[in-house]
């Protein structure tokens, strides 16, 4: 029998592993032009340093008492009003939210057109998906408030001076305290395409 000594077989193992490791990395490269980040997109995001802003001081409604959710779907009102008046039909802002479930999420910058997202990225300047929850238009932000005047017990909002869209929003869902959401807009541009 010709049989050969098991330490020999040992380096022809490592290396055949190797040389499978190598072929396999090679193939999942990442395609280049797909995971360049856009240098325009990652500037957008310096407004987006650790600081707290005036807008944590919102008004708070307790919506478990007596006409507070009148109180709050009435300056929902007003506030989109203002809104729809006065806001650019293309926009970008800056968007970050978090919840006790999964945390805090990173700034996206949201693109929207004719009230609608188009694209997002996040502070890398790599493309975001659209379907995941956090992404919203300011509009979608609106609808948000208006569920949790149905159905939240805490609502604590602030909205941005010249826009007038919810700049600060801090919900908790009964019975709480782990039901928690926050959601933060700033920044926010008219887009204009000059391609």
């Amino acid at each position: 029998m010709n049989r050969r000594p098991p330490c020999s077989r040992v380096p022809i193992g490592l290396a055949g592993s190797l040389v499978l490791g190598v072929l396999a990395g090679a193939c999942h490269t990442p395609d280049p032009a797909k995971t360049r980040a856009d240098a325009g997109v990652v500037a957008f995001f310096k407004d987006t340093a650790l600081v707290t802003g005036p807008y944590a001081e919102g008004r708070a409604f307790d919506l478990r008492t007596p006409g507070q959710r009148d109180s709050l779907r009435a300056l929902l009102r007003k506030e989109r009003e203002l809104w729809r008046a006065g806001s650019p039909r293309d926009y970008r802002f800056l968007l970050r939210v978090a919840c006790f479930c999964p945390g805090v999420r990173g700034w996206l910058l949201m693109e929207v057109r004719s009230d609608r997202p188009l694209r997002a990225w996040d502070k890398t300047g790599n493309a975001v998906a659209l379907t995941d929850w956090n992404t919203l238009s300011i509009d979608g932000l609106f609808d948000n408030l208006e569920r949790s005047a149905d159905r939240d017990g805490l609502v604590q909002v602030a909205f941005d001076p010249r826009w007038h869209f919810p700049a600060y929003v801090r919900t908790v869902a009964l019975p709480g305290p782990d039901a928690w959401a926050i959601i933060e807009a700033r920044g926010l541009l008219e887009y204009r395409d000059d391609r």
